[in-house]
């Protein structure tokens, strides 16, 4: 097995990977398209810190060995691989409960993740992918699982109105399952094409660079402000516009896909009371994110995504790398392994 570990910032090295598919618990799975978040980039230019891992935040692929007589994962199934391991050792883990672990690892960070050929991987973490799943819906589990722990944590409810601050893919995802929810999200975003992109996928209340949003929000609200703000920490805009949308002693959901540095004042929060939650994964509701695509529930075939080959990985990660410190804006990419 190999598969493009980043070894420094950087540099991108093709190695071997240990194979555990021997361990009685283990599946091999051939790796067929693998997804480059924004928190790759930022690995791969060292300003997220990790171990030396194989890069790649969700993969899919098939199942090439597997143990004998396990009803459901027969070799040749086509599966979605859980990119979070439970550490077992936190207080939540050893009372049982693992959804709530506290040192969650995350692949492509803590552990190898999906820029490879094959991987050898604990059967529990595989879920047989229905036929009614697309490979392109699939990738996007992940994204689906962290929007559902958003509206779960905030205890959204039917009418609710929510200010999602930040329109990238993660952002969309969440105003779409708010909608299949039943609430009003309202899309504040700086880049024009990701506003097209909100109103193409059915997003109604989405506004952009040409719009006040306080006084829309306000509009729409009846001058009540949000009771739930979420802020995206992908999304270059001040933390600041996210307390100002919201009403007094709302709920405000900080979260995103990359966990990147922001810079924060939080004297506005503290002035309006404000509840702050933190929210970096999605990880228990990869079933039910399935489930989601499956009943297609969102449409994801509006979302801006770029495409390449596993041969071409490091030239990727290096055009990615120059447009971010380019304030260029990058889009999750999709790497092609067959």
């Amino acid at each position: 097995m190999n598969g493009w570990k980043i070894t420094k910032p950087f540099e991108l090295t093709q190695q071997s990977i240990s194979d555990a598919s021997e361990k009685l618990t283990h599946s091999k799975v051939k790796i067929t398209k693998a997804l480059i978040t924004l928190a790759d980039v930022l690995m791969y230019k060292g300003e997220i810190n990790s171990n030396e891992v194989v890069l790649g935040s969700s993969g899919i692929g098939v199942v090439s060995e597997t143990e004998a007589n396990l009803f459901g994962l027969e070799k040749g199934k086509h599966v979605y691989i859980e990119p979070n391991q439970e550490c077992l050792e936190c207080y939540n883990c050893k009372m049982g409960n693992t959804t709530n672990c506290s040192e969650l690892k995350v692949a492509g960070q803590d552990f190898d993740g999906f820029l490879s050929d094959f991987v050898s991987v604990d059967t529990n973490k595989l879920f047989v992918l229905p036929d009614s799943v697309p490979d392109f819906d699939a990738l996007f589990i992940a994204h689906i699982s962290r929007a559902i722990s958003v509206v779960d944590k905030l205890n959204i409810k039917k009418g609710d109105y929510v200010a999602i601050i930040g329109g990238n893919n993660f952002g969309n995802i969440l105003a779409q399952l708010l909608i299949y929810y039943q609430a009003v999200p309202i899309l504040l975003t700086n880049n024009d094409e990701d506003l097209k992109i909100a109103k193409d996928s059915g997003i109604y209340y989405a506004l952009g660079n040409n719009d006040n949003w306080q006084k829309e929000v306000a509009a729409l609200t009846s001058g009540r402000m949000t009771k739930s703000v979420v802020y995206i920490s992908d999304c270059n805009i001040p933390p600041t516009k996210a307390f100002a949308l919201a009403s007094y002693n709302a709920r405000i959901a900080f979260t995103g896909i990359s966990h990147k540095n922001i810079s924060v004042s939080f004297s506005q929060a503290v002035k309006k009371q404000l509840e702050i939650l933190c929210i970096s994964s999605g990880f228990g509701n990869t079933a039910a994110s399935i489930n989601i695509i499956a009943n297609k529930a969102i449409n994801l075939s509006h979302l801006r995504l770029d495409s390449t080959t596993y041969d071409k990985v490091p030239e990727m990660f290096n055009k990615m790398s120059i447009m971010l410190d380019n304030t260029d804006k990058i889009y999750e990419t999709i790497v092609d392994l067959v």
